[in-house]
């Protein structure tokens, strides 16, 4: 099974991500830790919206 990782940047509510992953069996983590984030098959960055490129 894949690793997802989902970043835990402290400023979104991730409760609604995780319980989501769950329900299609996922196996999830959640970080702040880049190294693991990384390591990850599978990698979410929840929040509203957007980065620079």
């Amino acid at each position: 099974m894949q690793s997802v990782v989902v970043v835990d940047s402290g400023i979104v509510n991730l409760k609604s991500v995780i319980r989501a992953l769950a329900f299609v069996g996922a196996s999830i983590h959640t970080t702040s830790d880049y190294k693991r984030v990384l390591a990850a098959d599978r990698v979410i960055l929840p929040g509203v919206g957007a980065f620079p490129s």
